[in-house]
């Protein structure tokens, strides 16, 4: 069993580059990735999705990736416009003459004016480099698992000791279903009798009527179904690929056995057990909002 929430670190570095990967999934129905990549590795997206996919089932996830190249200088390149240059020379040759003042410029000066040396950074990849995105996103993904699968264990404890719970009320509420049905055996006979009041009571006709009503009143199949839905909900609790969805599904199914339960019976103490039981279920529900 793994938890949906995680967090997940890795840097990778090689002769030119430095790459680092930090991922952070929580909770989602679908598997929702959003990745923050630098413009150099826009284009692997499709990639590191996949490999993300083989370990992330649901979730959203952010994906952070930052990119240190180590001598930028092998990533730049210069250019320098003469033409701009000449005419720049020729204007302060022109201000000389019309002005009387001497001509003096400088080199340094010349090469600071706009647009004469141009220094543009490259976006391409150093040979290897995908390589090292690559490792540093996986061993990434292998980080946040492990802490995922670290808080699934904690998860899985805290259901079976819900369930553990569960089980308890619904004993409960099992040992109480005789005193249930003869409380209402007692009420159909007396309603039944006061019905018809003043008539001959056909005594097989009247136990006819009353054990019908009791099958409608009884809660035995709900009993039966809510046990065997804990039983395949502890199975796949216990189970290595627990799957959040298959639980959600089951949780309903609990909660509405107990409801069912709950709206038949009027027994006081079984009112308490139900009540108990939702609450438990709830708390399932909660906890297995958190499991892929």
């Amino acid at each position: 069993m793994k938890s949906m929430t995680g967090y997940g670190t890795a840097r990778v570095q090689s002769k030119d580059v430095t790459v680092e990967v930090s991922i952070r999934a929580v909770n989602g129905r679908f598997l929702e990735p959003r990745f923050h990549l630098p413009r150099e590795f826009v284009a692997h997206e499709g990639e590191l999705k996949k490999i993300l996919s083989q370990s992330l089932h649901r979730g959203t996830v952010d994906v952070f990736v930052s990119r240190r190249v180590k001598n930028t200088a092998n990533k730049a390149q210069m250019t320098v416009n003469d033409a701009l240059a000449k005419k720049y020379m020729m204007a302060y040759k022109h201000l000389s003459k019309e002005l009387g003042v001497p001509f003096q410029v400088h080199l340094e000066v010349v090469a600071r004016l706009p647009e004469i040396i141009k220094v543009e950074e490259t976006y391409e990849l150093f040979p290897g480099e995908d390589k090292v995105l690559k490792k540093a996103f996986a061993d990434a993904c292998k980080n946040c698992d492990k802490e995922r699968s670290r808080e699934g264990q904690a998860l899985r404890r805290d259901l079976q000791k819900l369930l553990i719970a569960l089980e308890k009320q619904v004993k409960v509420i099992s040992e109480l279903r005789g005193e249930a049905n003869a409380q209402l055996q007692d009420k159909f006979e007396q309603k039944i009798r006061a019905r018809l009041k003043g008539n001959d009571i056909d005594p097989n006709r009247l136990s006819q009527e009353i054990v019908i009503q009791l099958e409608k009143a009884d809660i035995n199949e709900e009993l039966s179904r809510l046990s065997e839905h804990i039983k395949n909900y502890r199975q796949l609790v216990a189970s290595q690929q627990a799957e959040g969805k298959k639980l959600d599904f089951y949780t309903q199914e609990l909660l509405r056995e107990v409801n069912t339960i709950g709206s038949k019976s009027q027994v006081a103490k079984i009112t308490q057990a139900v009540v108990e039981a939702k609450t438990l279920i709830e708390r399932l529900r909660e906890q297995v909002q958190n499991v892929q």
